[in-house]
């Protein structure tokens, strides 16, 4: 579902006060999300904006309303799994995102933030908007961006697993199956977050929130591993 004018404000404000250079969205769908926070981010006077949408059908889509928004050049959609594609844009040369949009494959919230830790994506004054948190829900994410360093350093020594009795089965079976997702990435748990919901509606009146996120700093002289 697209994200909605009331939930899509309290990201343009954001996008309006932090002025991202370069934004990725994970979870295209339409192109809604894609449009609205493409053209906020051009405003503030951004460089990129990424949107990487699994579906070709629907990227297809994607980017025909970018075009008719007149944001091609400026947004480019990307196609095919989100870990792909940002292991993609890492190696054609992205260094920082500075503000990243999470509305795609629920489970693969957490797996996808890792990665992006632990290609170093992440860094002091980076803003996670995450939708979808309270409907249908998200408590891994949740846990994952809210806990200290010496929390997940902790969880970082037991096996990983994706814990899908966290989702609503809507979530977990999103495209007809429990998706094959890398739960063996470390991320960089020396980061940290401070978080805060931001309580919201769906399209529909639905409750629901977006968890802003800002990585305040790096822990120095960083915890390592065991």
């Amino acid at each position: 579902m697209n994200v909605g004018e009331n939930k899509g404000v309290i990201v343009t404000n954001i996008i309006k006060e932090k002025k991202p250079e370069i934004m990725v969205e994970l979870g295209g769908y339409c192109g809604y999300s894609t449009i609205l926070f493409g053209a906020a981010v051009r405003a503030a006077g951004g460089k990129k904006y990424y949107s990487l949408e699994r579906s070709p059908k629907f990227a297809k889509v994607i980017s025909a309303l970018v075009n008719f928004a007149g944001l091609e050049g400026f947004v480019e959609v990307v196609v095919g799994p989100s870990n792909e594609g940002i292991q993609e844009l890492h190696s054609r040369g992205l260094k920082t995102i500075d503000m990243m949009f999470l509305d795609h494959y629920k489970p693969a919230y957490t797996t996808d933030l890792k990665l992006c830790e632990q290609l170093g994506l992440i860094k002091k004054g980076t803003v996670l908007a995450a939708d979808n948190v309270i409907s249908p829900g998200n408590p891994p994410y949740l846990e994952y961006v809210r806990s200290t360093v010496e929390k997940k350093m902790e969880n970082l020594k037991q096996k990983g697993k994706l814990d899908t009795d966290g989702f609503a089965k809507r979530s977990a079976t999103q495209y007809g199956g429990v998706e094959a997702l890398d739960t063996e990435i470390k991320g960089n748990p020396n980061l940290i977050y401070e978080s805060q919901l931001i309580d919201s509606f769906e399209p529909t009146g639905e409750p629901d929130g977006v968890e802003i996120t800002r990585c305040m700093r790096e822990v120095e002289g960083a915890l390592t591993q065991s």
